[in-house]
């Protein structure tokens, strides 16, 4: 019987038995990759050269290369927060991090929501600046995030070793644990983390996906739950991706099926600013974010009509938010900012977007992600940890869904430093457009 923790959805869950010998194991090698991070993170000297990025007012504009400012800091400022993740939050005795801060509670490991943030921070360093040691310190989450999959139930579970039959899974989990599993390939090159992928859009096609309805459920347990456009974004872009990747034409099909539903009830129109949106949830950062990641992937595999997507997204996500930082929430900002990086510097996407007369600088992108970091390391730090939201407002006077944030959880500090690692990457992803 499954133990259910009331009141927090990201406590819910079975420890279960993870087994002791490969938790050992994971443990020592991630502390010393982690080991290696603070070493680089207090010796890093700004080796590469530094690039102005040009001014830009946020307004549109025309053509234009993306120059990269200040990589190095932001690769040095992710390094740091990685490292002090693992200083403030590592629980010993379990071998994992801590949902919270000095977290004494019954079941105090990050989930997936909690974690999602810092994995994506350590693909993006691995993917900024390729090490022996960035590429172990991924290996290791990705190696143990395999354990949160509870095979009874055919997906990924929201606590390690969740592993009983009947537990709650809920499907939005899979669509970020895909995400992460699919930028560990990335950061890796090991094709083992898109079969890991491919486990989370497998259960989002048979147990997420309401055809009758055309939307996604919520949980196993909780079938309907307003638009859940953040669910369905996030398994567009998972399939999409796994289809740039694979060339699976089941992943093609799935693609297809979840950007044909968002486009058809939750249209891009003028009264929505040309963004995604419903009555029930407005556009927000990491709906727009997703949907541009799953465009973004489509129009690498020749799609041409989803680069112009791509570029139309992201042009009236910077208009309606008026180049500023939205400040909705850090995780779901995170998403957002990550996806328009890799838009400012994906060429080919910018090519198609002017062969089609939207035009927006990717400079502009850039410059707002930027804006939104710099918020972070000006309002969101107590001493070493990034604990407040990036207004400099207490998480506590937030709410994530149906409950509030809570002071010290691990996902606020993490996420902006995933921003800074995602900023990093920008030379790196550039040169791959």
């Amino acid at each position: 019987m499954s133990t259910h923790l009331p009141g927090d959805r990201g406590r819910r869950g079975r420890r279960g038995r993870v087994r002791v010998g490969r938790i050992v194991a994971w443990s020592a090698a991630l502390m010393a990759v982690i080991a290696a991070i603070v070493v680089f993170a207090l010796n890093q000297t700004g080796s590469r050269a530094h690039l102005e990025a040009r001014p830009s007012t946020g307004r549109l504009a025309g053509g234009g290369a993306l120059h990269a400012a200040r990589s190095d800091r932001y690769l040095r400022l992710a390094t740091q927060g990685i490292a002090t993740a693992r200083a403030f939050w590592w629980n010993p005795e379990h071998a994992w991090f801590n949902d919270r801060l000095n977290d004494t509670d019954q079941y105090p490991l990050g989930t997936i929501w909690t974690l999602f943030p810092l994995w994506e921070a350590m693909s993006g360093v691995a993917i900024a600046e390729p090490s022996p040691a960035h590429s172990d310190a991924v290996r290791s989450v990705a190696d143990f995030a395999e354990t949160y999959f509870n095979h009874a139930m055919g997906g990924y579970g929201p606590y390690p070793g969740s592993h009983t039959p009947g537990d709650e899974i809920w499907v939005d989990d899979n669509a970020w644990w895909g995400l992460a599993f699919v930028d560990a390939y990335r950061a890796t090159h090991e094709r083992r983390y898109l079969d890991d992928a491919a486990l989370a859009l497998r259960f989002i096609d048979t147990r997420g996906w309401n055809a009758a309805r055309q939307r996604m459920r919520w949980s196993t347990r909780v079938a309907n739950k307003g638009s859940n456009l953040e669910t369905l974004g996030g398994a567009a872009a998972l399939a999409a991706e796994l289809y740039e990747y694979t060339g699976r034409t089941q992943f093609l099909t799935s693609a297809r099926r979840y950007i044909g539903a968002a486009d058809a009830f939750a249209t891009p129109s003028g009264k929505n600013g040309w963004l995604y949106g419903t009555r029930d949830e407005p556009p927000l950062t990491y709906i727009e974010g997703t949907m541009i990641g799953a465009q973004l992937a489509m129009c690498h595999t020749g799609a041409s009509r989803a680069c112009a997507a791509a570029w139309s997204l992201g042009m009236h996500a910077l208009k309606r938010w008026n180049a500023r930082d939205p400040f909705y929430k850090p995780p779901g900002d995170t998403i957002m900012f990550r996806y328009m990086l890799q838009l400012a510097a994906d060429k080919r996407a910018a090519r198609e977007a002017t062969r089609r007369h939207i035009r927006i600088a990717p400079t502009a992108l850039y410059d707002w992600a930027r804006v939104a970091a710099e918020d972070a390391v000006r309002n969101a730090r107590v001493g070493e940890l990034y604990v407040k939201f990036w207004d400099g407002s207490a998480a506590a006077k937030h709410r994530d869904g149906y409950r509030s944030y809570r002071y010290g959880q691990l996902m606020t500090h993490a996420a902006p430093v995933a921003l800074f690692a995602w900023l990093a990457a920008v030379p790196r992803l550039q040169g791959a457009g």
